[in-house]
Parts: C-alpha cells; structure tokens; sequence
C-alpha cells in the first residue's frame, strides 16, 4: 500500500478507462468517495487488474479514495472487481451513477457532486432498488389490509393448492403470500430484517442477484409450508430466513467478501427458529417456511460460492 498522497490514497490503476470508469461508480454507490486521476500510477504495491501480462508502468487511470477511513472497504471491493470485473453490480453502479467520471479529472464532476448532496436515504434507495421495493409493496399490502381491502387482497394473494394452480395458472401465488402480514409485530420483525440483509445483499452482489435470491426463497419457502399446513399463512419470514442462511455461509465460506453476521444474531434466529417448532412463543409461526427458507440460503450461498470458484488466499 502506498502512502497518501495530499489530493488521497490511490488503491488500484487500470490501463483503461472503461474498468477505472465501473469501479469507481461503484464505490461511489457505496457511499465512498474517489476520483479518476490520468497519469504514472503514484500505487506500486497495490492490486494489478492487468494479470501476469500486464505492466503496472504503462497503468495511467488511478482510483484514488479521498477519505482515509475509506480505504479498507475501497480496497476490498477492488479486489473483488479485480477477480470478476464482469458482475452486474458494476453496471448497475454506472447507470446508476451516470458515468460520473472524466478521465482527466483532478476533482468529481458535476453529475458527482450531484450525487454527493443527495440525502443520504435517497443514495441508500438508489443503491438498493430491490430491497426498496418489496418493502414498499408489504407496507402497501399491510395498509390496505387495515383499510378495508383485507378479504380481496388475501384472494389476489394467497397460495392456492397444486391442483388449483394447475387449473387457474395463477403462478404468482407461489410467492406472494411473502407479502401478506397480519400485525404490527409481524411486519416490523420481517422488514427490519429484510432491509438489513437485502440491502447487504444488493449491494454486494447487485438487484438482479437479489430478485433470484428473493423468488427461489419465496417459492421454496411457501411451497413447504402448504404441503405442512394449507394455503392460509403469509408472511416475508421464509424469505428472511434465506438472506440469513446466505449471509450466514457466505460470510463462512468467502469472508473476504466482507458479508457475515455476529455470532450472537446467529444464534438468536437460530433459536427462534427451533422456538417455534417447540410452540412456546406468542406469535403463530409459520415454521416449515422458517426451516426451508433457511435451507434453501445456505444452499443458495454454497452454489454461489462454487460458482465463483477457488478464492484467493489472503
């Protein structure tokens, strides 16, 4: 690592303008902020996005973070990068964004400086549209509940048995009923935690990646818990489950991704989750939902880490 130099800490230099480009609209959705500096790489030391090819002379577009408590986390998603440049993420941070950089620039532009003054919940929903809008949709599903809309709603949504979806073709039901709560607790306890894992998850791995992790937990989870008991439950708890076990694993298997979670929240949805097989909590729970939701983000989690192949070692 180099020292920092008086305009910040450069982390990573590319020879080409389009990966400098990507990675630093992602780090600036990531609330970090950088700028694009033309020029002799100032980093010897850093990570060389060019392979055994390359030569870290001939490098001439810098990522430099302007804020030294930055410079961790920067460095950790440009390893990532580094290792699978191609991920929608990146291309997502730039439409999102706007490619805000100039390849020449010695401070951010004016489409950056834009971004920079939103209020930071406005970033945090551009950054997280996904995650955004399935808790919307549940906020707008519950209220319409306590308008008055209960019975057309529970109709439009719930799960219908096999033989009644090979009929009506209505294949939505198999994961709407995620969006259905039916009190105050219910929704609270599920959206608290959908926002803090999804939104992880987002912007980790970008929205599309999220969307399939959200339909495989949603269908599993509720195709569970109707052959244990009937269409009549809902709730976005299976879907928790599953960011938890993907984060949970993930977090094991790939820590150098920077996912994980604190022993002492493993533990207590662990224990939620067998509380609930024991029937001694106040609230009904929709258990199967809970056990396959879990079961299918740790199997999510251990097909994404073969996909990404052997990590590097640290």
């Amino acid at each position: 690592m180099s020292n920092q130099s008086h305009s910040g800490t450069p982390i990573l230099a590319f020879s080409d303008k389009k990966p400098a480009r990507l990675l630093a609209d992602f780090l600036t959705s990531s609330n970090i902020d950088v700028r694009i500096i033309k020029g002799k790489p100032e980093a010897q030391e850093n990570l060389d996005s060019q392979g055994s090819e390359g030569s870290i002379d001939k490098l001439h577009y810098q990522i430099v973070v302007l804020d030294p408590s930055d410079v961790p986390n920067a460095l950790k998603i440009a390893e990532d990068f580094v290792a699978n440049p191609n991920q929608a993420k990146y291309q997502q941070a730039a439409w999102e964004v706007g490619s805000s950089f100039n390849e020449n620039a010695d401070k951010p532009s004016a489409s950056s400086k834009k971004l920079k003054a939103q209020a930071p919940w406005l970033k945090e929903l551009r950054s997280t549209p996904f995650t955004s809008i399935i808790l919307a949709i549940c906020l707008g599903v519950f209220v319409l509940f306590f308008l008055g809309a209960f019975d057309v709603i529970w109709q439009a949504l719930t799960i219908q048995s096999f033989d009644e979806l090979s009929q009506s073709h209505q294949w939505w039901r198999l994961f709407t009923p995620a969006f259905i709560h039916f009190s105050v607790f219910h929704i609270v306890f599920n959206l608290i935690w959908w926002w803090v894992l999804g939104s992880q998850l987002e912007r980790t791995f970008g929205s599309m990646s999220l969307v399939i992790i959200f339909a495989i937990a949603a269908i599993s989870s509720n195709i569970a818990q109707l052959v244990v008991s009937g269409p009549n439950f809902g709730g976005l708890s299976g879907v928790v489950y599953a960011l938890f076990g993907y984060v949970w694993w993930i977090g094991l298997l790939r820590p150098q991704w920077g996912l994980g979670l604190p022993n002492s929240l493993i533990y207590f949805l662990l224990a939620w989750l067998a509380l609930g097989y024991f029937d001694v909590l106040w609230v009904d729970v929709a258990n199967e939902a809970h056990l396959f939701g879990l079961i299918s983000g740790c199997l999510m989690a251990l097909a994404t880490h073969q996909l990404a192949g052997k990590g590097k070692k640290r």
